[in-house]
């Protein structure tokens, strides 16, 4: 890569450049957001100069799945300590879900609050998902026009009481305005009444046939043990079983 101009914004010397061919020492220069050049001993200027001697020069990760759960659960994990556990990684970006903040991020409102929060808090770049629920399918253009990158729907129950689970028609609806709009629908896609019906089906016999292996295991352990003990020429009757 030549570069094209002589004075960037930031210039990173004498690392070592991983690239799928391998691995170069070169200088990168970055420009406006962007990788400019990448060349050994790379000439210009720049406002900020990094020495990466001795060091491994990656390209960042994006993680396009993650809940930052501000505002309102931030004891579960928030956009400061999220994003720091991020760029510790290695990741220069996240797509915060919509569902575990509390308000949910459902309109333009409660999509500015999260990104004001974030803004403020994040150590890395971010972007923000929007709802799909069947409260806000009247919503979704502001969503799309607040900067939303996308939207997500639950088939089954969320386990958040203000964000409510689609419905085939409202499902149906909402990718239909989404489509309009040019934004992707990311889908939770479990059936949740088939889930519900199928869960009620299988639990009884799942805990009857756990019973069953743990007797079988417990009994299989006591034999194991008693076993040894015959092998040591101890008696059977002091070794104990742990299940």
């Amino acid at each position: 890569m030549s570069a094209m101009a002589s004075t960037f914004d930031i210039i990173v010397r004498g690392g070592w450049i991983v690239t799928p061919e391998g691995l170069r020492r070169e200088d990168l220069a970055i420009a406006d957001g962007r990788v400019a050049a990448r060349l050994a001993n790379l000439a210009g200027d720049a406002s900020q100069v990094i020495d990466a001697s001795g060091s491994y020069v990656f390209p960042g990760f994006i993680d396009a799945h993650v809940h930052f759960n501000e505002p309102g659960r931030a004891d579960w994990e928030g956009l400061g300590s999220g994003s720091a556990a991020l760029a510790a990684g290695g990741g220069t970006c996240f797509f915060d879900m919509p569902l575990n903040s509390e308000p949910p991020v459902l309109d333009a409102v409660r999509f500015h609050e999260k990104e004001a929060l974030a803004r403020e808090k994040s150590h890395t770049d971010f972007a923000l998902w929007g709802g799909l629920t069947p409260a806000n399918l009247d919503r979704l253009a502001e969503l799309r026009d607040a900067g939303a990158i996308g939207l997500k729907a639950f088939m089954s129950e969320s386990g958040i009481a203000s964000f409510e689970r689609v419905d085939e028609p409202s499902l149906r609806a909402g990718m239909q305005a989404a489509a309009q709009l040019g934004l992707i629908v990311a889908v939770h896609a479990e059936d949740n009444s088939l889930a519900a019906r199928h869960t009620a089906e299988k639990k009884p016999r799942l805990a009857t046939r756990a019973r069953i292996s743990h007797r079988a295991r417990s009994r299989w352990n006591s034999l194991r043990f008693a076993r040894r003990c015959r092998l040591r020429r101890r008696p059977a009757a002091h070794c104990t079983s742990c299940t």
